[in-house]
């Protein structure tokens, strides 16, 4: 074949240098909004620091950082307090008590982490009566965690809130609480088994009474669904989005201009959960989701003939919860008020409707904010970011002022409320003083008890008063030696010892009560002898206890 001629070798030759160039420009582009991004940025990448709590399910580490960012709008970085909550360190029982204490129950509008602690509908709120209502003295509390609704808030409370004997109860609703309400579309949003919740949940009954359900501690997944295979271009796109700041910020710009994006595996679910009872096909019957966000547009946009029934069964869990919620703020001596949100009313007044239909016949209150911010002349997209629907800091302050609004027309929650003549008996005071009227099975930093005995169902106790945060900071080893080691699990038979290690959750009467409790379960089998204490991996062994459970049980018998 004959070379190309003098004139098509320089066009070639000047293609491919301009291709070259063209390339260079790129990756120097790449490059520079990579350094861009990087320093303009106060920090690259999310950190939710979760935990597990068994009596309130995920929840954060209490006192670490936690930062968020939608790489678009905020980049925001918050502490925890004591509690686990993003929020300012919770104020004393006494003084909580003596105030008219507001406590704010929600899901991530509540926990907000789009703002600073500062800009929060309830410090706002602070700040607000301080000035306006000076002499009702009022202070503020907050919490809140996303992905829940009032079912399970009512954790929340039982565990936190009502220690502080609050005034005022405000449950902040928003509208996907219906669907958090109900276990099953929960469960759909996040392929989880609706009977194996990792929140405080509830359940319906075979005789149709609804119950609350504890948090469930182990796998959760819907079990019997195919994995899930992403196309090659979302797996590449995860990829880069994943090393480059710059690709992350393309990728949320990318997501935010195309919406909620079709999700087929959520056909599959709904037909996996029909077949698991007829009771859950009745409810399911006829309605076939096709997108996550879709799992929660019926009540916003369907009429009553045309509610699916999953969803009216809905209604019925977010009645229970009102009920629940009411129950314990007449017993506690609280007044209870609703926050509806700006997004309820957003799409129509379908979903304000429902809301008001459970509230008024309960004799609840509902503070209207999207009502507020007509009379101020603002728009629904006035309170929330362009990239992200929870509120900005003007959306957290015309909240703020929604609540004050109706506090300055209901100043009797503060000066008149029925205040209970003792403090209500709290599960972990009884649990903790009943513990300590036991027998010691050693003692080091914390008092060790062993109840039960090694012939039938027992458990380690941990106790120390007083006690904070730095006593319960490192990680508690409980290793339990079986008397004989055939007892043990395969894998554990060559250690000699059960390793049942745990970190320390009992943060309500930590901060609460300046005490520390904590109750481990053993293993069935005989137990010749336990040893535990606390460690760190920089520090090592903080405290070490030992004891033999037969002499346990000797001196628990005399």
């Amino acid at each position: 074949m004959p070379p190309p001629p003098p004139k098509a070798r320089r066009a070639l030759r000047l293609a491919g240098w301009n291709a070259l160039l063209l390339l260079a420009g790129l990756a120097l582009i790449g490059v520079a909004g990579e350094a861009y991004w990087r320093l303009r940025v106060p920090f690259t990448w999310a950190d939710l620091p979760f935990i597990w709590s068994p009596t309130v399910g995920p929840a954060y580490a209490p006192s670490v950082e936690v930062r968020f960012t939608n790489y678009l709008d905020f980049w925001v970085e918050s502490r925890t307090n004591s509690l686990g909550f993003l929020d300012r360190e919770p104020i004393g029982v006494e003084r909580a008590a003596a105030s008219c204490h507001v406590a704010v129950v929600g899901d991530s509008f509540v926990e907000a982490l789009q703002v600073p602690i500062a800009d929060k509908l309830h410090v706002r709120l602070e700040e607000l009566a301080a000035r306006e209502l000076p002499h009702l003295d009022v202070t503020t509390s907050a919490f809140g965690i996303g992905g829940t609704g009032q079912v399970n808030q009512l954790a929340y409370y039982d565990e936190f809130a009502r220690h502080l004997r609050p005034a005022l109860v405000v449950l902040v609703f928003v509208p996907n609480d219906f669907k958090d309400n109900s276990p099953i579309l929960s469960g759909l949003r996040v392929r989880r088994d609706p009977h194996r919740l990792r929140h405080v949940s509830a359940t319906r009954d075979a005789d149709g009474a609804i119950t609350l359900r504890p948090p469930h501690p182990g796998p959760s997944r819907l079990a019997g669904l195919p994995p899930r295979r992403h196309p090659a271009h979302e797996r590449a796109v995860d990829y880069l989005a994943s090393r480059s700041l710059s690709a992350k910020w393309l990728d949320a710009k990318r997501r935010a201009v195309l919406g909620p994006q079709p999700a087929p595996d959520l056909l599959s679910w709904v037909e996996l959960v029909s077949r698991r009872s007829p009771r859950h096909a009745a409810l399911l019957d006829g309605w076939r989701p096709t997108t996550r966000i879709g799992v929660n547009e019926p009540f916003s946009a369907s009429t009553e003939e045309d509610l699916p029934a999953v969803h009216k069964d809905a209604l019925d869990f977010t009645a229970f919860a009102l009920d629940q919620f009411k129950e314990r703020a007449h017993r506690d001596g609280a007044a209870l008020a609703i926050l509806s949100t700006h997004a309820v009313r957003a799409r129509g007044d379908l979903a304000f409707g429902r809301l008001t239909a459970l509230a008024e016949p309960r004799g609840i209150p509902i503070i209207d904010q999207y009502g507020h911010m007509l009379r101020q002349g603002a728009g629904r997209r006035d309170a929330q970011w362009p990239h992200d629907s929870h509120w900005n800091a003007a959306g957290h302050q015309w909240a703020a002022e929604a609540v004050l609004k109706w506090l300055k027309r209901n100043q009797e929650v503060c000066t008149m409320r029925k205040r209970p003549a003792s403090p209500p008996r709290v599960p972990w005071l009884a649990e903790y003083e009943s513990i300590a009227s036991g027998q010691l099975a050693a003692r080091s930093v914390f008092d060790v008890h062993l109840r039960g005995n090694h012939l039938r169902g027992n458990a380690v106790s941990y106790l120390k008063s007083p006690c904070g945060v730095a006593d319960v900071r490192a990680r508690f080893f409980l290793h339990v030696f079986p008397e004989d080691v055939e007892s043990l699990p395969a894998d554990r038979r060559q250690y000699g010892f059960d390793n049942l290690d745990f970190d320390y959750h009992g943060l309500a009467a930590l901060a609460f009560g300046g005490k520390c409790v904590a109750t481990r379960p053993l293993p069935s089998y005989p137990i010749a002898r336990v040893r535990t204490g606390q460690f760190t991996p920089e520090d090592g062994h903080v405290w070490v206890a030992e004891f033999p459970v037969g002499a346990a049980d000797e001196a628990q018998n005399r």
